[in-house]
C-alpha cells in the first residue's frame, strides 16, 4: 500500500474534530455530511486503501487505519446516518421498533463489510481495531469455565448501590475529586493538555474522550452521574485523556495513535481505582474491598456481551432474545440486564471485544499491584506510555503482565 503519514494525520484529525462537534452539539445531519465529505476527499487521495490483498498483512495489534477508507463508502455512510438517528432514541421506542431497527443496522453492517473483503462486520471491526480473534476465544471461553456466581453479581450491586448519595460524590464535586484522588495515586494528567466538557451536552450518552493532537490536547465530555458508578466513568475517560497526553511526541504517525486494546486497558484501570480498598478508605471512610468482586463481574458482563455480539454478526435472522439469554446462561449474568441496555451494539460494534481484552488485562494488573510486584504509575507510564506508538503490544502483555 501506499500510505503517507501526512495523509493518515489530516483525516484522522479531521474526523476526530467532526466527532467532538457532534458529541457536544447532537447535530447528527451536521456530523454525517461531514463524515461524507471527509470519506470522499480521504478515498481520492489514498485509492490504494481500498487494496484487498493488504487484509492479509494486517498487524494484529495495531488500529489499521486504512480500513475507514475500505469497502463501499456509500453504504458506510448510510450506516452511519441510521446509528446517529437511533441511538439518541433507542430508549424510547417499543421493543419491536428496536429490533427492527438493529436488525436492519446489522444486515447493512455485514453487506458493508462483504464490500470490504471480510465475512462480516465483527471480522472488519477487529482487523480495524487490531484484535486478535484467537486470543479473544481463549478468554471468552475461559471466563466461562471460571465465572462467578450471579448471586456474588447481587451483592455487589447492593455493596456499589449504597455510596449512590456519598456527600463526597455529588455531581458538583467530581471533577476536584477526581484531581484529588489522581494526586493521591501518583497519576499526573497533564491538565493543560485536557480540556473537560460536562454542561450543556447532549443526554443520549454518559461520557466520552476525543483526542484531536496527541499529546497535546484531549477533551472528555461527560454527563456528570452521581454516585459511584457516575464517578467512575468520569475516571474512565481521564484515563483515556492520561494515555493520549502521556504518549512520546517524537513516534512516527504510520504506526497509529495507540492499539485500542492498550488504551482501554489504562481507562479501565482509572475506572476501577474507585472500587479499591484505598479509594474507599481514603476519600469515603469505607473498610470494604469492592475491587477484586467488581473486576470478576465486569469480565463476566463483558463477556456475555462479546459473546452475544459474535453470534449475531455470524447469523443471517438471530433470535436476539434467545441468543441474550444464551450469552447470560454461559456467563451467569442476569437476565434482567437487558441486551438493549448498552448503546454499544448500536453505537460501535467490537467495542466489547476490545474491552473483554482490556478487562482480562487489567484484572492480572491489579492482582500484580496489590501483592506488590507491579508499581502502578511506574508500570503505566514507563511501559505503557513512553513507548507510546512503538509500543510492543505483544510484550507487554504476553510477558510483563503475565509473567512479572
Amino acid at each position: 500500500m501506499e500510505m503517507t503519514d501526512r495523509y493518515y494525520k489530516k483525516y484522522d484529525v479531521e474526523e476526530q474534530k467532526a466527532e467532538l462537534e457532534y458529541l457536544c452539539s447532537g447535530d447528527a445531519e451536521r456530523f454525517c455530511r461531514k463524515k461524507r465529505q471527509i470519506r470522499q476527499e480521504a478515498c481520492a487521495c489514498l485509492k490504494s486503501y481500498a487494496d484487498r490483498s493488504a487484509v492479509g498483512k494486517i498487524k494484529k495489534p495495531q488500529y489499521n487505519r486504512w480500513l475507514n477508507y475500505a469497502g463501499d463508502q456509500s453504504l458506510l455512510n448510510q450506516i452511519e446516518g441510521i446509528e446517529k438517528a437511533f441511538v439518541p432514541v433507542r430508549k424510547k421506542v417499543s421493543k419491536e421498533e428496536y429490533i427492527e431497527q438493529f436488525q436492519q443496522l446489522f444486515r447493512l453492517r455485514n453487506e458493508f463489510a462483504g464490500s470490504a473483503g471480510f465475512t462480516d462486520y465483527l471480522a472488519y471491526q477487529y482487523a480495524l481495531l487490531g484484535i486478535d480473534g484467537e486470543l479473544l476465544d481463549g478468554i471468552l471461553e475461559t471466563t466461562a469455565r471460571c465465572h462467578t456466581a450471579d448471586a456474588g453479581k447481587n451483592t455487589l450491586r447492593e455493596k456499589i448501590q449504597k455510596w449512590k448519595n456519598a456527600e463526597c460524590l455529588k455531581q458538583q464535586n467530581q471533577i476536584d475529586l477526581a484531581k484529588k484522588v489522581l494526586e493521591h495515586f501518583h497519576l499526573q494528567v497533564q491538565w493543560d493538555a485536557v480540556q473537560i466538557h460536562h454542561e450543556g451536552l447532549p443526554q443520549f450518552f454518559i461520557g466520552n474522550c476525543i483526542s484531536i493532537s496527541v499529546p497535546d490536547e484531549s477533551h472528555v465530555l461527560i454527563n456528570l452521574v452521581p454516585g459511584l458508578s457516575g464517578f467512575s466513568i468520569l475516571m474512565h475517560e481521564i484515563g483515556h485523556a492520561y494515555y493520549y497526553n502521556h504518549i512520546r511526541q517524537d513516534a512516527p504517525e504510520w504506526a497509529g495513535p495507540y492499539s485500542a486494546v492498550i488504551e482501554e486497558f489504562v481507562a479501565l484501570v482509572f475506572e476501577d481505582l474507585v472500587y479499591s480498598p484505598q479509594f474507599l478508605s481514603t476519600f469515603l471512610g469505607s473498610d470494604e474491598d469492592l475491587l477484586m468482586d467488581k473486576l470478576d463481574y465486569q469480565t463476566d458482563y463483558l463477556c456475555c456481551c462479546a459473546w452475544f455480539e459474535q453470534n449475531i454478526y455470524r447469523k443471517d435472522m438471530p433470535d436476539l432474545d434467545a441468543e441474550w439469554e444464551a450469552a447470560c446462561e454461559k456467563y451467569a449474568v442476569s437476565k434482567e440486564m437487558e441486551w438493549r441496555s448498552p448503546h454499544f451494539f448500536v453505537s460501535y460494534p467490537g467495542f466489547f471485544a476490545v474491552d473483554v481484552m482490556a478487562g482480562h488485562f487489567v484484572k492480572l494488573f491489579y492482582e500484580h499491584v496489590r501483592d506488590g510486584r507491579l508499581k502502578m504509575d511506574d508500570f503505566l507510564q514507563k511501559q505503557i506510555c513512553e513507548p507510546g506508538r512503538q509500543l510492543d503490544f505483544e510484550r507487554v502483555i504476553s510477558q510483563t503482565l503475565t509473567n512479572v
